[in-house]
C-alpha cells in the first residue's frame, strides 16, 4: 500500500514537472500567439540567419523565420529576402501596428560580433487616423549603417595599401643601394692597384726624405734658420732704404733734374775746350769762344744757365 501510494507521488511529480517544461516551451516560443509575416529585402545577408531578432525602440517583437536569395532576371543582381515572423499583440494585450514607411536598420549585436539584429525605425511623424498600416505579406527596406567594425575594416585596409607602398619604395630604395655599393665596390677594386702604387711610391719617397734628413748634421737646421732670419732682416732694410731713397728723389726732383742738366752743360763746355786747345794751342792767348746753350736748357726756364 506504501509502494502504491510512493508510486503515485513520484508519477503525479514527474506530470507536473512535464507541464511546467511544457508550458515554459509554449510561452518562449510563442505558441497560441497571434502573428503575421513581413518580408525584409536586403542586399547582403552577412550577419543574418534564421532565428535573428527583430526590435522595436529595443523591444524584441518577432524573428527571422527564413532568407532566401533571389535574382533580378534583368540585371542578374542577386538580394535577399528575408520572413519576418512579428507578433500582434503587446504582452499587455495592446495592438502592434507598424506605420507605411517603416525601415529596417540591420546592425551588430556587438562590435566584436559578426551577428546582427534587425531594428526597426519608424517614421518621424505619424498619424494613426490618417496613415496606413503595414499588414501581412508586405515588404520593407533595409539598411545596413557601418560599425566601428566596418571602419575599422577600411582604416585597416587604407594603413595595409600604405604599408605595402612603404615597403616597394623600401625595396626600390634597397636594390639602389646595392647597386650602388656593388659600383662602389667595383671602383675600389679598380682604384685599389693605383693606391697601393702611389702609397708604395710616398713610402720611398718619405725613406729617401728620411735618410737625407739623418745625413743633415744637427747643427746646420739652426744655422740655415739663422741665416734666413738675417737675410729676412736685410731686405726689411734694404726695402726700408729703398722707400728713403724714393722720398728724397720724389721731395728733390726738381734740383736733381737741374744739377744734372748743369753738370751736362759744363761737361759739354769743357769737352770743346779741350777740343779747340788740343786743335789750336794759340787759343790759350786769344781764348775760345764758348758754345751756344743747349735748347733744351734754354726751354726749361727752372733750370740753371751756365756761363762760359
Amino acid at each position: 500500500m506504501d509502494t502504491t501510494r510512493q508510486d503515485f507521488v513520484v508519477g503525479i511529480v514527474l506530470v507536473a514537472a512535464i507541464a511546467v517544461v511544457i508550458g515554459a516551451l509554449i510561452a518562449t516560443s510563442g505558441w497560441g500567439e497571434r502573428r503575421y509575416d513581413l518580408y525584409l529585402r536586403v542586399a547582403n545577408a552577412e550577419g543574418i540567419s534564421a532565428d535573428t531578432r527583430v526590435l522595436v525602440q529595443g523591444l524584441e517583437i518577432g524573428r527571422v523565420r527564413s532568407i532566401v536569395p533571389r535574382v533580378d532576371p534583368r540585371t542578374r543582381l542577386v538580394s535577399f529576402i528575408a520572413r519576418l515572423s512579428l507578433a500582434e499583440t503587446f504582452e499587455d494585450g495592446s495592438q502592434l501596428q507598424l506605420p507605411l514607411g517603416t525601415k529596417a536598420s540591420i546592425e551588430p549585436v556587438s562590435q566584436i560580433s559578426t551577428a546582427s539584429e534587425i531594428r526597426l525605425v519608424l517614421p518621424d511623424s505619424t498619424r494613426a487616423t490618417a496613415t496606413r498600416m503595414l499588414g501581412a505579406g508586405d515588404t520593407i527596406i533595409s539598411e545596413r549603417p557601418s560599425s566601428a567594425l566596418d571602419s575599422l575594416k577600411v582604416v585597416v585596409a587604407h594603413l595595409s595599401t600604405e604599408v605595402e607602398a612603404v615597403l616597394h619604395e623600401s625595396h626600390r630604395t634597397l636594390l639602389r643601394v646595392q647597386e650602388t655599393l656593388a659600383q662602389a665596390t667595383r671602383t675600389l677594386h679598380d682604384v685599389t692597384p693605383d693606391v697601393r702604387s702611389t702609397l708604395a711610391s710616398v713610402s720611398a719617397s718619405m725613406a729617401r726624405i728620411d735618410s737625407i734628413t739623418r745625413r743633415i748634421p744637427p747643427g746646420l737646421a739652426d744655422s740655415v734658420t739663422a741665416t734666413l732670419a738675417s737675410s729676412n732682416r736685410l731686405l726689411n732694410r734694404l726695402d726700408s732704404l729703398a722707400r728713403d731713397a724714393r722720398s728724397i728723389a720724389g721731395e728733390n726732383r726738381v734740383d736733381l733734374h737741374s744739377t744734372a742738366a748743369n753738370l751736362a752743360e759744363v761737361s759739354r763746355q769743357l769737352n770743346h775746350f779741350v777740343d779747340e786747345m788740343s786743335r789750336r794751342p794759340y787759343r790759350l792767348l786769344t781764348g775760345v769762344k764758348p758754345l751756344p746753350r743747349d735748347s733744351a736748357l734754354a726751354a726749361d726756364p727752372k733750370r740753371d744757365t751756365l756761363k762760359p
